[in-house]
């Protein structure tokens, strides 16, 4: 079993969209939070009604508390908000 380490980047949330996705890295960077979308747009561009849920937005582990404390003291309201803020359980992402 790998152990787990305070800078393996995770999965924090995952978004149907790039621009919802980099609005909550803004806020979490806002915030000290180091944050990084991931995603494709040209599969987005292809496939966008079997997409959602494409754009991740990752932090490192140690954050990954705190980015949950920011985001739900600084709510952000997004058009059919179906995010999905994973658990600390995430493998990290090299």
């Amino acid at each position: 079993m790998q152990q787990k380490n305070d800078d393996d980047v995770v999965v924090f949330a995952e978004y149907g969209n790039e621009i919802d996705a980099n609005i909550v890295k803004g806020v979490l960077m806002d915030n000290g939070v180091r944050a990084g979308v991931l995603g494709d747009s040209t599969a987005n561009a292809l496939f966008h009604m079997m997409n959602e849920g494409n754009y991740k937005v990752v932090v490192l582990r140690g954050d990954l508390e705190r980015a949950h404390a920011i985001m739900d003291a600084n709510p952000i309201e997004i058009e059919g908000d179906d995010t999905s803020h994973d658990d600390d359980d995430e493998e990290p992402h090299d």
